[in-house]
């Protein structure tokens, strides 16, 4: 039960493609108190792609940024991630990015 309450407390409201799930090393409190162990890592969908910043960005934050657009947490939230583990994330979340991985044709 516990992994489902992790899985809700992720508040990942609209889930597409295919979603990778990413247990955090060292698991974080968001900020309703409620202690998130695994992020549900996913593409992010066009909506999304407006608020973040991918020219001229930093690997670190623009891995953040996506963290925070498809996982739903806060810019506090996603900060307080520990650095170890949005540097493994960086291996999942960045190629999302990368030309010819989305639409087939």
């Amino acid at each position: 039960m516990e992994n489902q309450d992790n899985n809700a407390a992720n508040v990942v409201r609209q889930q597409t493609g295919q979603v990778i799930p990413f247990p955090l090393t060292y698991p974080i409190t968001l900020k309703d108190g409620t202690k998130l162990e695994v992020l549900q890592l996913r593409r992010p969908v066009g909506r999304e792609m407006r608020n973040i910043e991918v020219t001229g960005r930093k690997p670190y934050d623009l891995t953040l940024q996506i963290i925070e657009a498809t996982c739903g947490l806060t810019r506090a939230e996603a900060d307080s991630i520990d650095g170890g583990d949005v540097t493994a994330a960086m291996e999942f979340v960045l190629p999302f990015l990368e030309s010819g991985t989305g639409a087939k044709r």
